[in-house]
């Protein structure tokens, strides 16, 4: 009897050892579970800021390129900082090491590179300030210079200047310049088988200034391939030191005032279809120029 009490405390202990045994398990499982819960979480922390520190990185590297300086010394430092980034982006690559230490290392070299960016657009900033101070100088300089020369040029050559400005207030000018086809009755028409002439209408403007008397207008019309159409006696006039032939002419008595004038040019058979240019001289002068339409 005594020998079976025994035994069951044996039993009973047994048990008890078993069970704490199972439990200490059990209270390990989990906590294994937990740790590697929280570690995959830490790795998974890890990871998403080093993904985030390579693409500020990379976005500051694009910041470092976009600065533009004309010092050669600022665009050496430049160029070190960007390698600076190209190393530490290489470096974070092959990182393996999976703690805040090297994470927190890597944010204080980008802390810095920032840092040294920003001192950096500062110098380029006040580099380009004084740049456009020295250029708005130089510029005002010159002009200065280019006024003082040109006061001398006018000053040296007056004479010459005002005779150029009296002959030009001298020159005549036209308005309403056109160029019309007619037929033998006079009125308008369309198509070149009913031209019977070509009449050049404009207006030749009052000027007190300009002499007066006689003067020969020159009438020259284009075709659209470029030939003039010509004169019966296929005459020239003078015009910048070269000679042109004309279509048609008119001396009028000029007397400073407004005054209508006619021109009229003969079709000769040469009208083609297209787009012509009239173009008027007078005293060695192109006074005007139009365009008209022949079907």
């Amino acid at each position: 009897m005594a020998e079976n009490r025994g035994n069951s405390k044996k039993d009973n202990i047994y048990i008890g050892v078993l069970a704490s045994l199972g439990v200490i398990l059990v209270i390990l499982a989990v906590m294994y579970y937990m740790e590697h819960r929280d570690n995959k979480r830490y790795i998974s922390e890890i990871t998403t800021e080093k993904i985030s520190l390579e693409n500020e990185l990379k976005l500051l590297s694009q910041d470092y390129d976009s600065l533009q300086t004309s010092n050669d010394t600022l665009n050496v430092q430049l160029k070190m900082e960007q390698e600076k980034i190209t190393e530490l982006l290489d470096r974070m690559k092959v990182f393996r090491n999976n703690s805040y230490f090297e994470i927190n290392k890597y944010k204080k070299e980008l802390g810095t590179l920032k840092g040294v960016l920003r001192d950096y657009i500062v110098q380029i900033d006040s580099l380009n300030t004084r740049n456009q101070l020295l250029t708005a100088e130089n510029v005002r300089v010159k002009k200065q210079i280019d006024w003082v020369k040109d006061r001398n040029t006018k000053l040296e050559e007056s004479t010459e200047t005002m005779k150029e400005v009296i002959s030009k207030a001298a020159t005549l000018t036209l308005i309403d310049l056109a160029c019309t086809p007619i037929n033998r009755k006079g009125k308008d028409v369309k198509k070149i088988s009913k031209t019977e002439k070509l009449v050049t209408n404009f207006t030749i403007q009052k000027n007190v200034t300009a002499s007066t008397g006689l003067k020969a207008l020159y009438v020259r019309i284009t075709r659209p391939d470029e030939v003039v159409l010509g004169n019966p006696e296929n005459l020239l006039f003078n015009f910048e030191n070269t000679k042109l032939s004309y279509s048609a002419t008119r001396e009028i008595d000029y007397e400073g005032e407004q005054l209508d004038v006619a021109v009229f040019w003969d079709n000769d058979g040469s009208l083609i279809e297209g787009e012509y240019k009239v173009d008027v001289f007078t005293e060695g002068n192109h006074i005007g120029s139009a365009a008209f339409l022949l079907k």
